[in-house]
């Protein structure tokens, strides 16, 4: 298989488009044509991290953090990224980064945190606003299908857990062509009226001009009547955070024993406990305290996150305990979320790539 191709597998779960404008996904370094037999996969990439891809003999690095996050003044091995990067392109080994779309991804970063901790109904705790717009498109009944299967396929009709969604209604289009014209239906210098569909369907907005695109060139009129129409309706694909429920409430102190043994970790930063009781978290993976209001709204007992300033404690709401358990303990799982995935998929194509957890990476904060 090649680095396309596994690339194409991790985009359709965390699609490019839904990253934070300012980050940096992707392949960041290597050839996406090179054929691989060995990925290794791990938070992020250290000195020690590359020394293992090498001894492992691996092609294809996939990490969560980019290597490659501002950009390089110069690459050279008195840098430490510039080292890395020289690195793996003297080794031929490729590196690919999948940073906030898969923090905003179903499945992803938050909602295998709150899985791991217990937690049932997972849903977004803020899902993904203002990215939809609806494809007003009309065309004649016969081509309809074909049009909406081109459509579908390049990204637009899915809501949550169903693809290819839209919704058609007959009508009649008129038009009249002009002498310079070249009418697939009718002729030119005569007003036609032909039976048409209105087909609508929704799309990502970073998606709509290669949707328009794919449209226009399966649609076989010269010229096409469409719309583009943005709309408010919240994603139910992508989001930030994670909220869910226990079966049971569970006593604060217990909870917060549970937290520490499924993070592995001995300490975590509170706000004033003022709670008896835990039924519903909320979590965000990483860095994720400017979702502390939506935890509030969502009647959360508790928000768990990481790198949380000193300041926000201020701001905590007096229903809410605001938890700091660090920044790679709420990302550790993502690791071997990956790792899952790509296996699943693998298995199904009958390919024979193997697909390796990282035994270098470290969390790069200890305590004392």
């Amino acid at each position: 298989m090649i680095i396309s191709q596994l690339i194409e597998v991790l985009e359709e779960w965390a699609p490019r488009w839904t990253a934070w404008d300012r980050d940096n996904v992707g392949l960041l370094v290597g050839d996406p044509h090179r054929r691989v037999s060995r990925i290794l996969v791990a938070l992020e990439v250290t000195p020690k991290v590359v020394d293992e891809a090498i001894t492992r003999k691996v092609e294809l690095i996939i990490t969560h953090h980019p290597l490659l996050f501002r950009p390089l003044m110069h690459v050279t091995s008195t840098d430490p990224i510039g080292a890395m990067v020289l690195t793996l392109a003297e080794n031929r080994i490729a590196l690919y980064a999948a940073h906030t779309n898969l923090d905003v991804a179903k499945n992803g970063v938050s909602f295998l945190l709150a899985e791991k901790l217990g937690l049932h109904n997972v849903r977004f705790l803020k899902p993904l606003e203002q990215s939809l717009a609806k494809i007003v498109v009309f065309v004649p009944e016969v081509y309809v299908e074909s049009l909406r299967t081109a459509m579908a396929r390049a990204g637009a009709g899915v809501i949550g857990e169903y693809s290819y969604c839209s919704f058609a209604t007959r009508g009649e289009g008129s038009f009249f062509g002009s002498s310079a014209s070249d009418p697939s239906v009718g002729k030119k210098g005569k007003l036609e009226v032909v039976p048409e569909v209105r087909l609508e369907m929704v799309a990502p907005r970073a998606r709509l001009s290669h949707i328009v695109t794919v449209m226009k060139d399966v649609h076989p009129y010269e010229e096409v009547a469409y719309d583009v129409v943005n709309i408010e309706t919240p994603s139910s694909n992508y989001g930030m955070g994670a909220i869910g429920e226990f079966p049971k409430p569970m006593p604060m102190k217990k909870f917060l024993k549970h937290v520490k043994k499924v993070l592995r970790t001995q300490y975590l930063r509170c706000s004033t406990i003022n709670g008896v009781s835990v039924h519903r978290v909320a979590v965000c993976g990483g860095a994720g305290s400017e979702l502390l209001q939506d935890a509030a709204r969502a009647k959360a007992d508790v928000f768990l996150t990481g790198d949380v300033g000193y300041h926000k404690y201020h701001n905590v709401p007096n229903s809410l305990v605001l938890i700091d358990a660090g920044h790679w303990e709420t990302e550790q799982f993502i690791v071997h979320g990956i790792v899952h995935h790509l296996q699943k998929v693998l298995s199904q194509t009958g390919s024979a790539v193997k697909v390796l957890v990282s035994t270098a990476q470290r969390n790069a904060v200890t305590y004392e």
